[in-house]
């Protein structure tokens, strides 16, 4: 791991929980390439929207996916946050 990828903010505990969970990482990397919705990451991947519909509430708690649409309810429209690039990059 090179030092410009770790900050003296990492949250390891955070970054131990993405990487337990295979599906997680690879949503978090499809978003870091560009902004993308539910469906798509579903296609992507061969899951559900529901599947993922869980998956980007956990991650936007987790403070890794920004929501671009909040005031929509349907077709949400996320991307990486920064904090979720920095862990893609500890991925």
């Amino acid at each position: 791991m090179s030092e410009k990828t770790v900050s003296e903010n990492t949250d390891w505990d955070l970054l131990s929980s993405v990487k337990a969970s295979k599906r997680r990482t690879q949503v978090l990397k499809t978003l870091h390439e560009q902004p993308k919705m539910n469906g798509e990451i579903a296609d992507e991947l061969g899951v559900s929207t529901e599947w993922i519909r869980r998956q980007m509430k956990w991650l936007e708690k987790h403070g890794l996916v920004e929501d671009l649409t909040e005031t929509k309810t349907n077709y949400k429209l996320y991307r990486a946050s920064e904090k979720g690039k920095e862990m893609i990059e500890l991925l």
